[in-house]
């Protein structure tokens, strides 16, 4: 074959790649400037506990990894929570990670978290996660000490709802080696309904043998790079059993968020944020007796 034969061949195979290079590139852009500020409001529908059938109906926004951050604003907080503005929110959990790079990106949050609060009626409670240690537990917990809002350390707190309370248990960071289940859950009632606010998901078995119901984590961003037919192309430590999503562990429903920011590379693909609305309902053999 001459060489004028080839250069048909060769046409195509370098626009092949200038395509490809071209899809990459835009992939690329949207992964860094798009897909990491588009967060998406994930609806969560739990059922209560066998004989807490009054907290039918209470509503929990469940807000992690917020990861202030150069890459990461006050304004992008802020629209992150922005669909919450148009629903009935009774309690806001915070599930740790804050702020990165430096604390002092902790009091540029603090102001949405106040927002987030003043939607709630019920309040916001929080617990501390890996980066808020590597920061300093002591500044954060100060920051949110001057705002009103409690953080639960190996702490549990009764929440009164409709004539019945739901317990909220909050577990220190577990990879700082600060968690103490049996600490946070000693108050709790037996046979109350315990819901677990744990930063790293992969301990869930701890707080389903203490009779937690529910337990919500975050810490590992979903994998924040997930691949067609691999999923996350990397996991951090304490997060590589449950990934995103819901998990059955024993009786108890395990949800684990993708959180709303980034950490290093602040990139998302296949992976958008979330913020998560969460309403208790019926257990499916509980009879709703006619008023």
């Amino acid at each position: 074959m001459t060489g004028e034969g080839h250069r048909p061949w060769r046409r195509g195979a370098i626009g092949g790649l200038a395509l490809a290079g071209l899809t990459g590139a835009v992939l690329a852009w949207r992964g860094r400037h798009v897909t990491p500020y588009r967060p998406q409001l994930e609806r969560l529908d739990i059922p209560v506990p066998a004989g807490h059938h009054a907290l039918v109906g209470m509503t929990i926004a469940f807000v992690t990894d917020i990861h202030m951050s150069p890459f990461f604003s006050q304004a992008n907080f802020r629209d992150a929570i922005a669909p919450l503005r148009d629903e009935r929110v009774d309690l806001v959990l915070l599930g740790g990670d804050y702020a990165s790079e430096t604390v002092r990106y902790i009091e540029r949050g603090m102001p949405v978290l106040d927002e987030l609060e003043g939607m709630a009626r019920l309040g916001a409670y929080g617990v501390l996660g890996n980066h808020d240690e590597q920061l300093g537990s002591h500044k954060v917990a100060e920051a949110f000490e001057a705002h009103a809002i409690p953080l639960l350390r190996n702490e549990a707190r009764g929440i009164p709802f409709n004539g019945s309370t739901l317990w909220l248990v909050g577990i220190d960071d577990a990879l700082a080696g600060h968690h103490d289940p049996d600490a946070a859950f000693r108050d709790v009632p037996a046979g109350a309904a315990a819901l677990a606010l744990w930063h790293e998901p992969d301990w869930a078995e701890q707080a389903e043998r203490r009779g937690a119901f529910l337990q919500l984590s975050g810490h590992t961003h979903g994998g924040q790079i997930r691949l067609l037919g691999k999923g996350a192309l990397a996991l951090p430590p304490g997060g590589r059993r449950f990934d995103m999503g819901s998990y059955r562990v024993g009786a108890m429903t395990l949800y684990v968020s993708r959180g709303a920011g980034t950490y290093r590379p602040p990139l998302r693909f296949r992976c958008h944020p979330e913020i998560t609305l969460i309403t208790l309902v019926a257990r499916s053999d509980q009879a709703i007796l006619p008023e």
